[in-house]
């Protein structure tokens, strides 16, 4: 007959041999989230020029794999026109502006031909050179900027994230329309500029 205490402390310490109980004496603690960035944090590290930290062809190739995947499960017809017009709407910047005034407004210009501002988390409307409207409202959310263009045929979210060191930015760009089955989805990476 089997003692059930040498039993059950011969089981404890096979499972610590296993790695399934911690050893006495160390605690397992997760890591900590690094602290979300204030709004003037954010709006110092980020105000300035950033430019494009990869070639520009491979950023459209980065654009054009989004562009695929957006369309992938649309029908032949339909998915050469939505990929047209989605490559005809998203250029690659090389070069993004950022700008924070005293009286809290928000600038971004793109490729110094494009600039908007605006106040934070107040939708203003633009018109674009082909005559359309858009709507623009930016603003800080979660140690992070972002930028929501919303027109008729869709809207678009550009999410400004830092590196942990400040150098770099990543562009989050995810657009979404009526017609589209997915939504078009890429990143692009920004060093500081001069």
């Amino acid at each position: 007959m089997t003692n059930p205490t040498r039993f059950a402390l011969s089981a404890a310490f096979v499972a610590v041999l296993c790695g399934v109980l911690p050893a006495p004496g160390h605690t397992q603690s997760p890591t900590p989230a690094p602290a979300a960035r204030t709004q003037d944090e954010m709006r110092r590290l980020l105000s300035g020029a950033w430019l494009l930290a990869v070639t520009a062809p491979q950023a459209h190739q980065a654009v054009e794999r989004a562009i695929a995947r957006a369309t992938g499960e649309m029908n032949y017809f339909l998915q050469s026109v939505a990929a047209a017009q989605l490559r005809e709407k998203t250029p690659v910047n090389e070069r993004i502006d950022l700008g924070f005034a005293t009286t809290g407004h928000i600038t971004i210009a793109f490729d110094q031909r494009f600039t908007y501002t605006t106040r934070p988390g107040v939708g203003q409307d633009f018109r674009l050179d082909d005559g359309s409207d858009v709507n623009i409202t930016q603003f800080f959310r979660d140690g992070h900027l972002e930028q929501v263009f919303r027109t008729t045929l869709g809207n678009r979210w550009n999410v400004y994230t830092l590196s942990p060191d400040g150098q770099t930015m990543t562009v989050a760009a995810t657009q979404q329309g009526p017609m589209m089955p997915a939504p078009m989805h890429f990143t692009l990476d920004y060093r500081r500029g001069t």
